[in-house]
């Protein structure tokens, strides 16, 4: 192996593989999993089956949610996709605006 350059391309393809799929793919996870653990008693949510609910309870392994009027379904903690900010939240919260073709 006098050539070093046939050992270059493998290592660029391994180092843009990490940055393109893995190190994005841990942060997304990351997230998930604190969003997940940040439902508490009164928050408005969505299960990963598209069900909307208010969340009465939470236990360790577990989410009561209201989904109708005394009707509650008692879900995996996992099972929560999205917590629903309510609109008038989302107006005050700042939000950062590019002009067109600025990064």
């Amino acid at each position: 192996m006098d050539n070093p350059t046939g050992l270059f391309l493998p290592v660029i393809l391994v180092v843009a593989f990490y940055f393109l799929f893995i190190k994005p793919n841990k942060a997304r996870r990351k997230q998930f999993a604190e969003m997940q653990s940040s439902v508490v008693p009164g928050v408005r949510v969505m299960t990963t089956s598209g069900i909307f609910g208010v969340v009465i309870a939470v236990n360790e392994a577990s989410v009561l949610v209201e989904i109708a009027p005394n009707v509650t379904i008692e879900l995996v903690t996992a099972a929560i996709g999205r917590v629903i900010v309510p609109e008038s939240a989302e107006a005050t919260q700042p939000t950062i605006e590019t002009q067109e073709g600025e990064l």
